[in-house]
């Protein structure tokens, strides 16, 4: 008996093949026990558990628990990248914390401690995260070094001073039966105006940053919107701003161009 898995937002289907010629009935991995849905999964790579964990919801349960395991067994690890106007760049390391199965969110926590340094005032944009990479993904070149925020960076207020804050954004995906999935992730980290230990401040409006924790769902890991859909999506919010910055002008141009229409309309008639 072979199963052939699909995997196209589509239900899973597995199909029996016999080299007789008469028929038997057909199979379904929706039969099996948890328990052996559990050993089926654990086999899997991180992908093949993305791909099944997107079936149905039961699917998704035993995926999570699979999930949490391979994090923790291999060598993966999340790769966090900030910077404050396109300087003073900087990135930090998180590895898996643990699984929470009453929210269905993973945790990490930073590799190595350390702190950001950046600048607050009101002629600097605030800092932002910019960049998420995983690695070890199962030694899957072409899942690795992927930009999981796309570009869709999440700013970091610093202004409240010795305070715990948790930035809540959002990234959209592939999956459940949309091409616009919409993926909730959250990063904690605190703020303070006092420089660690072995630093010192070397100017005014110095913050620093201590990344705490980064939680996300599965469907974090899952495919990203077709490139097709983020320009059409760029072109729509572009089109927005450009009304909002020159209403008048724009106002103008309808006009001139509905008074050229009934000056041709007449000179016809």
């Amino acid at each position: 008996m072979v199963f052939k898995l699909f995997y196209n937002n589509s239900p899973l289907i597995n199909s029996t093949i016999n080299s007789t010629n008469h028929e038997e009935p057909i199979s379904s991995l929706l039969t099996f026990p948890n328990e052996l849905l559990l050993l089926l999964f654990e086999s899997l790579d991180i992908p093949s558990i993305l791909s099944l964990s997107n079936v149905c919801n039961r699917f998704l349960l035993i995926a999570q628990i699979c999930l949490a395991k391979r994090f923790k067994d291999s060598k993966f690890e999340l790769s966090l990248f900030f910077d404050q106007e396109y300087r003073q760049k900087c990135y930090v390391d998180f590895i898996f914390e643990r699984f929470d199965s009453e929210t269905g969110r993973f945790t990490f926590i930073p590799k190595n401690l350390k702190f950001l340094r950046f600048i607050n005032s009101r002629m600097v944009g605030s800092p932002k995260l910019r960049k998420i990479q995983f690695t070890g993904f199962d030694n899957n070149a072409k899942f690795d070094n992927k930009n999981l925020l796309q570009k869709k960076p999440c700013a970091l207020p610093i202004e409240l001073n010795n305070s715990t804050i948790k930035k809540t954004s959002f990234v959209y995906r592939i999956g459940r039966g949309s091409t616009h999935l919409k993926s909730q992730y959250t990063f904690t980290y605190s703020v303070s105006d006092s420089p660690p230990p072995l630093m010192r401040i070397t100017r005014g409006g110095e913050r620093w940053i201590k990344p705490l924790r980064f939680e996300c769902s599965p469907c974090f890991f899952y495919p990203h919107e077709p490139i097709a859909h983020q320009i059409i999506w760029d072109i729509i919010h572009f089109k927005k701003n450009q009304i909002k910055k020159h209403p008048i002008i724009l106002r103008n141009l309808s006009e001139i161009s509905l008074s050229s229409m009934n000056t041709e309309n007449t000179n016809s008639e």
